[in-house]
């Protein structure tokens, strides 16, 4: 994601902003699905609560603690391997630096963009 969100916002991959369109689709789409996820989640874990419990006010409120902190653990189970994916994937270091041309004054053309 780090890597489209910068080729989308710099421009360089497509025309016209398709770049950034479809960045933005791909991250609405991705927010629609995570949400639909967790309440699915908090959704069977209420259930799974309330089954062979009497229905008052009490487990009701309950059930739905239960619920929240069932969504909130899984969310915070996926932001954690998330993390751990990007730590292991992302480059490390200056970015700016990174980008700058080699000291010895070298420059290299990058790699062209098949189409």
């Amino acid at each position: 994601m780090a890597g489209s969100s910068a080729e989308a916002s710099r421009g360089g991959c497509c025309p016209d902003g398709v770049g950034s369109a479809t960045l933005n689709t791909s991250q609405q789409v991705g927010g629609s699905i995570g949400t639909a996820l967790l309440n699915t989640l908090a959704a069977g874990a209420a259930t799974a609560y309330l089954v062979g419990r009497a229905i008052t006010p009490a487990n009701v409120a309950a059930a739905a603690v239960h619920s929240y902190t069932t969504a909130f653990l899984c969310s915070s189970l996926i932001f954690a391997v998330a993390t751990a994916i990007a730590a292991l994937v992302l480059p490390r270091g200056n970015m700016r630096a990174l980008s700058e041309p080699a000291p010895d004054g070298t420059a290299t053309e990058p790699a062209p963009i098949p189409r």
